[in-house]
């Protein structure tokens, strides 16, 4: 003998409120953990600012350069990084010294750091140069403007006693290794 199965209204509706609430909050955690394809977290962006800026300190400086302008930039580009991010600050500084002797200098002191001079460029430019370290920073020194769309020519502040030469610098930061980049 079968017995009717007696649902009590109060207990059905509290359970189809548990239920939805459940159903709601399930859509709300899967919409906002959802991003287009390629794009990386908050998270991940910030991370690489914060990493790039750390590097960016401890960044080899000649005692007779001043710093004229600094940029940060960070972003991603999920059509052609898919899940990259990028950071780079862009520096000028001047001297009194020639681009020649600030380059020969800075190539001197990171190579006793754990820079190293890419292996994808030449490196018998007398303008620009090229370093990395390990996967996922490149440092550029050049005595012209990387960027100038980023960082425009800064105004030199010289004497007419003295001239000063202005040079420019790019640290860039992928996250993750720039060969996991490469969409």
């Amino acid at each position: 003998m079968k017995y009717p199965i007696i649902q009590d209204p109060e207990r059905q509706s509290a359970r189809s409120r548990m239920m939805l609430l459940a159903i709601l909050l399930a859509l709300f955690c899967a919409l906002s953990a959802c991003r287009k394809s390629g794009e990386p977290s908050d998270e991940q962006s910030e991370s690489a600012r914060a990493v790039v800026a750390s590097i960016r300190d401890t960044l080899f400086v000649p005692a007779d350069a001043t710093l004229l302008a600094e940029r940060l930039k960070y972003g991603t580009n999920p059509e052609l990084m898919p899940g990259c991010v990028r950071a780079h600050i862009f520096m000028a500084y001047q001297s009194p010294r020639n681009f020649q002797q600030i380059l020969t200098e800075y190539r001197e002191v990171l190579k006793d750091t754990d820079w190293e001079p890419s292996p994808y460029h030449s490196h018998d430019q007398s303008g620009f140069d090229i370093f990395i370290m390990g996967t996922q920073d490149i440092f550029e020194i050049a005595d012209h403007p990387l960027r100038q769309d980023i960082l425009p020519v800064p105004t030199l502040t010289s004497s007419p006693e003295q001239s000063f030469s202005i040079y420019y610098l790019q640290l860039s930061h992928y996250d993750p290794a720039i060969i996991g980049c490469s969409g």
